[in-house]
């Protein structure tokens, strides 16, 4: 019976703890992204706000994240913040930047404020959009070149024969 009361009281702390966190960090602000899935070379808009308590407005928001998303050293842009220490700012996710999942967090005041957002980074798109120009396109243009090129030939020898047949 102790035994009981001791897991359902060591229970109830850890589920106290863990709602004090969530229930700090939503007083610290809240950050989103979106669209939360890009492609390499994509743009995302990033959004949120910042504690006035914890950071005066006139201090910028700085995004955060791992250094392959946010080269060379993992701090990307600042955005300014309003009187309610909200602000945003669209970012453009390197080409080199590898497809996962990256954590985007916020800096205000010199601190991290304790909060994220998760952002997909897919497989980017090779090359050009698929047009039909430059031989982006998928598949061969080979035998459509080919058909040209005889088209070209055929109408060529007809108009000579034709110049012929006229000479007297």
């Amino acid at each position: 019976m102790r035994r009981l009361f001791a897991v359902a009281l060591l229970g109830g702390v850890a589920a106290a703890a863990v709602l004090a966190g969530a229930a700090s960090a939503a007083q610290n602000g809240s950050i989103s992204v979106s669209p939360s899935t890009v492609p390499a070379g994509g743009t995302v808009h990033i959004s949120g706000s910042v504690s006035v308590q914890g950071c005066p407005p006139s201090d910028s928001a700085t995004v955060v994240g791992n250094a392959a998303l946010f080269p060379p050293d993992g701090f990307g842009p600042s955005a300014a913040r309003d009187s309610q220490g909200d602000f945003s700012l669209d970012y453009t996710v390197p080409t080199s930047t590898p497809a996962g999942s990256y954590d985007v967090g916020v800096r205000c005041g010199g601190g991290n404020v304790g909060i994220a957002a998760t952002l997909t980074v897919s497989a980017g798109p090779l090359g050009g959009p698929a047009t039909g120009a430059g031989g982006t396109a998928h598949g061969s243009s080979t035998p459509w070149a080919v058909a040209g090129a005889g088209c070209l030939l055929l109408a060529s020898v007809l108009v000579a024969r034709r110049r012929l047949a006229r000479r007297p």
